[in-house]
């Protein structure tokens, strides 16, 4: 059997068991989407080495439950990362003198932190670490697309916000 038939008999047995676990990992339908193409890519590449005999199914769930938890990892690791700066922002807005631009940018900052997570991680690493979006979706664990779609979001939001 090809590797590709092989992959899609995988599919077919656990696909929706798998998506339905990496749900329950993340909570959000989206990133499980991204993370069960990732796990199927993760596995396509490694079935060659996967032994006929092999229980495929704990195969599949270990590479999913691996791409899950790395994802959480890392959101946890930026939301550290952005809780950090948020403090550093206070603590130099106490310090600083008042200065109507910096003031207009720590309001915007704190407004930033109220926005759902992954808006806000997505809308820092574009802002502050200036990256493309290829490049946000790899940090994240999603696709270019998700990634833009999430800086849309938020910048969306805080116009509204700003605009009030």
């Amino acid at each position: 059997m090809s590797t590709n038939a092989r992959l899609e008999r995988l599919l077919a047995l656990h696909g929706m068991e798998l998506a339905r676990h990496l749900r329950r990992i993340v909570r959000d339908d989206e990133v499980a989407r991204d993370l069960l193409q990732d796990t199927l890519l993760r596995a396509h590449r490694a079935l060659g080495r996967l032994a006929p005999d092999a229980n495929a199914r704990a195969w599949l769930f270990r590479i999913a439950t691996n791409a899950a938890l790395n994802h959480v990892r890392d959101q946890a690791r930026a939301r550290r990362a952005l809780d950090a700066h948020a403090r550093d922002l206070a603590a130099h807005h106490r310090e600083a003198p008042a200065d109507d631009h910096a003031e207009r940018r720590m309001v915007l900052w704190t407004k930033v932190a109220t926005l759902p997570a992954r808006q806000r991680v997505a809308l820092t690493l574009r802002i502050a670490d200036e990256l493309d979006y290829t490049a946000i979706g790899a940090r994240m664990g999603t696709s270019a697309e998700t990634a833009r779609a999430n800086v849309y979001q938020a910048t969306k939001k805080l116009r509204l916000e700003v605009a009030t």
